[in-house]
């Protein structure tokens, strides 16, 4: 691989689920133009595990301490970039996740229809108490709420691209263009509200987000951001976001 377009980067705080989903990866991504980068948020008793069960075509990078995962992402993004100059699309995907077959080829192919789509995010198939009654929960869509409820979800299936005011931070596909132009996430949040905030930068930047209809990611929701030593902190970042937006985030929504 010599000029890869798109980079992933995997924030992890602990070793559970990273090696299955880096075969998850390469079971259901078939492209040549990927670089993968794990991003380890400070938690160095994992160091180890890393460097012994991760391949030599992952790139791991090491924070000294812990960052939250806007600011390990900002740090996996950069140091791809810094890295490979020619890439065109950066990823964010939760440790907690399982992708289904093709869902990167989905993203890019929903976000390549028109160069002014920033942000491209698939469906989220929730990993809840339902799933395991064979009831799977799907979140196609989300809307913004207000000061009780940032974000609501909007529709439970799409049968077609959606164009959306908001996407969740478990898994998207960025322009690299956008997210430097809106200087990455605000690394003041505290493992929550940052995918929001992100949202609001690039439409208020006159960027869409898109949610790609054939683009299929499970997500166990919330395994890694209430552990110890995650300096997890909802109030604080609900607070930054209204500090920024107001409390009436639904007046952002697409007409």
């Amino acid at each position: 691989m010599n000029q890869p377009r798109i980079g992933i980067v995997i924030p992890v705080v602990q070793k559970k689920y990273i090696i299955n989903l880096i075969r998850y990866i390469k079971e259901t991504v078939n492209r040549k133009d990927i670089t993968i980068c794990i991003v380890n948020d400070g938690n160095h008793k994992i160091n180890q595990y890393l460097y012994n069960h991760l391949s030599e075509d992952i790139k791991l990078l090491i924070l000294e301490k812990n960052k939250c995962f806007a600011g390990a992402n900002n740090a996996g993004w950069k140091y791809l970039l810094e890295k490979y100059p020619s890439l065109d699309y950066l990823v964010t995907l939760n440790d907690d996740t399982i992708p289904k077959d093709n869902w990167l080829d989905n993203l890019v192919e929903s976000i390549e229809v028109d160069k002014n789509i920033a942000l491209c995010g698939p469906v989220m198939i929730s990993l809840t108490k339902k799933l395991f009654k064979n009831e799977i929960n799907y979140s196609s869509t989300w809307k913004l709420g207000d000061e009780k409820q940032p974000m609501v979800i909007k529709e439970e299936r799409i049968e077609n691209d959606a164009y959306v005011s908001v996407i969740g931070g478990f898994c998207f596909l960025a322009r690299v263009e956008a997210l430097k132009q809106v200087d990455y996430f605000d690394e003041r949040y505290k493992n929550s509200c940052e995918d929001i905030d992100l949202c609001l930068k690039l439409t208020k930047n006159n960027w869409d987000l898109k949610i790609s209809h054939k683009s299929f990611v499970i997500h166990k929701c919330g395994k890694s951001r209430f552990k110890k030593n995650t300096n997890t902190n909802i109030i604080l970042s609900r607070k930054l976001l209204f500090s920024k937006w107001g409390n009436k985030l639904y007046k952002y929504n697409l007409q």
